[in-house]
């Protein structure tokens, strides 16, 4: 039996906010970029938040409020493929509620049953990029009020998707797997080599199916892991540089100026208790 969403509630200067957190299906984890992931903002003292690039596929759906992207309304339920740029999420005004799901890009891959190729760089609505069952899911998710329930509904989707869908190329899913075991401190040239293909092979079978090249991705994911060390010791930032493979100040500086548009110092500033990076003036 599946264990229970855990509730988290905060009260805090940025306003109030409720996080439910489940693990997913078994049959689910392989894809999933992280847990399931429910957000209830309400009284909020800021007006967007800061997302830096990850190597993770994002479906969302709203369920109360909305949402933009550098300024653009998205729609209310919606995937997002991988980017290599930064974006300041505005909520839309008064309190926000939603889903916010994160796929491996491999995982993305099996749901949509396309290449991701398709959705670099972009922000496509669920009924666009799932049909009618896109729109159909959103509306069930809307209807109901428990956060298990949501979950429950998501999954039992997610599991039927995943059982016509698509496998990834072999040779793609374990360079993926290889980046994210490293931490993202492997390079291209390395990952051919022991896959015994050539590095322009790789580099476009990757591209098409994951949406970035592996150097890309590389990078996303070595700073997706300074990232959640900020989160929980953010007074360490050269250590944590320095664990995540950094080779100087230099080299993390730049990253943190072409990933999240500001300097170490300025996004640990920024980062909001619980989760969460201000947009506010950027």
């Amino acid at each position: 039996m599946t264990a229970p969403a855990r509730i988290r509630r905060l009260d805090t200067e940025f306003g109030s906010s409720t996080r439910a957190v489940r693990a997913p299906d078994p049959r689910l984890r392989p894809l999933m970029y992280r847990d399931l992931y429910g957000f209830d903002l309400r009284r909020a003292r800021f007006s967007s938040w800061l997302e830096p690039p990850r190597p993770a596929v994002t479906l969302i759906i709203d369920l109360e409020g909305s949402i933009r992207a550098d300024g653009k309304r998205l729609p209310s339920a919606w995937v997002g493929g991988l980017d290599e740029r930064p974006t300041v999420v505005g909520l839309g005004g008064g309190d926000y509620m939603s889903i916010d799901i994160e796929l491996t890009p491999l995982g993305a891959y099996t749901v949509l049953a396309r290449p991701l190729a398709d959705l670099a760089g972009e922000c496509v609505a669920l009924e666009d990029a799932l049909g009618p069952g896109g729109r159909e899911l959103a509306d069930r998710l809307r209807e109901e009020r428990d956060w298990d329930a949501r979950f429950d509904v998501l999954e039992r989707f997610l599991i039927a998707r995943v059982a016509v869908g698509p496998a990834p190329t072999p040779a793609v899913a374990w360079a993926d797997r290889r980046l994210r075991e490293a931490g993202g401190n492997v390079r291209v040239g390395e990952l051919a080599a022991e896959l015994g293909c050539s590095r322009r092979y790789l580099t476009s079978r990757f591209s098409a199916e994951v949406g970035l090249g592996p150097k890309a991705v590389a990078r996303q994911v070595r700073f997706a892991g300074v990232r959640e060390r900020l989160a929980r010791a953010p007074e360490r930032l050269a250590e944590i540089a320095a664990a995540a493979g950094y080779y100087d100040q230099a080299h993390l500086n730049r990253d943190f100026r072409e990933l999240a548009g500001v300097t170490p110092t300025e996004f640990v500033a920024r980062l909001i208790p619980g989760g969460g990076v201000v947009g506010d003036g950027l």
